[in-house]
């Protein structure tokens, strides 16, 4: 075993002993779990990974300026106060596809860094259902997911509403918080206690079939539940007839017009693993934010879309108690008016609709990440409503 494969087991074995209730131990007391190697590896994207598949960039990338005072400008004092060089990395703010802040950790990344998104992934897989209804392979999200996906059929689902799978409230096991979003120790040990090591060999239809405690009918209680996620992937594979890693290219990574292309993280059997394992520019998640506020705010069928995604559906479950969660996407993200995509260790975009503001963060703690939401909270104040 070489030293980057010990390093990046440290992620599944944390994981495994979190999900048992087991005492791990944070590398630092700040909330960072897994090694600064294993940090060091996710902040170059793993992109070398066997199961790692690449799309590409979009013909024509979309317009995004740099301000020529954007490593130092009038913002420096607010976002350097915030920033913590133990756990974070990168932190960039745009304003209306003016990039007018960008902050670097230079001990670990530096602008031509493409980090991986762990479960920001899951909201670009919403974006993708999104499109699929909008394109006719999907009628409406209060039908069934088996209507359009025979690989769901028999289980919790394909019989839950595609609404409640875009809500994380599928029914399919019982509402106990993990932190990982495995509903069960198999589905941990299948699914992320390898995924980083590119081992993922477990076919996750049966996977998913195991995992089925047909708990409650869909719509009742939201549960974090990854197989969600990996439910919608399917579901738009079926409905366009397409890998769903090739609709995404087409349908929100051109459409975006991304200026570099990007990975997503399969398992052996060429099965996108839609919860998690995304990698891209940060200037490419600032260009999708920017396209999310600017296509939420048409009267067209994905505007209709992305409004109801980005209002309550279900409260998922937390360690404290529950937050309010749209169709894959985190609501009430530091005031204002925002909603945002999360993923561990502090992985974030956020999108605020009133101000046009959007941040980007790479980190390695997402308990250490709340002085950045209040400086994105400071700065939004900034520009008016």
């Amino acid at each position: 075993m070489n030293l980057r494969t010990k390093n990046l087991l440290v992620l599944g074995l944390t994981s495994l002993a979190i999900f048992y209730g087991g005492a791990a131990l944070a590398q630092n007391n700040k909330g960072q779990i897994e090694s600064d190697q294993f940090w060091a590896d996710f902040s170059k994207g793993l992109e070398w990974l066997p199961t790692s598949k690449s799309i590409s960039a979009a013909p024509t990338p979309s317009t995004l300026e740099v301000a020529p005072d954007s490593l130092n400008s009038s913002l420096t004092p607010v976002v350097d106060q915030a920033f913590d060089p133990d756990v974070h990395r990168i932190v960039i703010l745009s304003h209306k596809r003016s990039i007018i802040h960008r902050k670097y950790n230079e001990k670990w990344v530096n602008d031509k860094s493409r980090p991986s998104s762990a479960s920001m992934a899951k909201s670009l897989t919403a974006l993708a259902v999104g499109k699929a209804i909008c394109s006719g392979a999907i009628g409406h999200v209060d039908e069934n997911a088996s209507v359009y996906a025979s690989r769901l059929r028999g289980t919790s689902w394909g019989n839950a509403r595609i609404r409640h799978l875009l809500a994380m409230s599928s029914g399919s096991n019982k509402p106990v918080f993990s932190p990982t979003g495995s509903p069960t120790p198999q589905v941990q040990a299948e699914t992320l206690a390898k995924s980083y090591q590119g081992k993922m060999t477990h076919d996750f239809i049966s996977l998913m079939t195991k995992a089925d405690e047909k708990y409650s009918a869909s719509g009742q209680q939201g549960l974090y539940n990854n197989l969600d996620t990996q439910a919608l992937a399917i579901l738009v594979e079926d409905a366009t007839r397409q890998k769903f890693i090739e609709f995404f290219e087409r349908e929100i990574w051109h459409a975006i017009g991304a200026s570099q292309g990007g990975s997503w993280s399969h398992n052996s059997l060429g099965q996108v693993a839609a919860f998690s394992g995304f990698t891209a520019h940060p200037y490419d998640w600032i260009r999708l934010g920017h396209y999310v506020l600017e296509e939420r705010a048409k009267d067209t069928c994905f505007g209709k879309f992305l409004k109801e995604a980005t209002i309550r559906q279900s409260q998922v479950l937390l360690p404290n108690g529950s937050a309010a969660y749209g169709f894959q996407t985190w609501l009430g993200c530091g005031g204002v008016d925002t909603f945002c995509f999360l993923g561990h260790g502090g992985q974030r975009l956020q999108m605020s609709p009133s101000t046009g503001l959007v941040m980007y963060v790479h980190a390695t703690s997402l308990s250490a990440s709340q002085p950045l939401v209040a400086m994105y909270r400071n700065v939004a104040s900034r520009y008016p409503k």
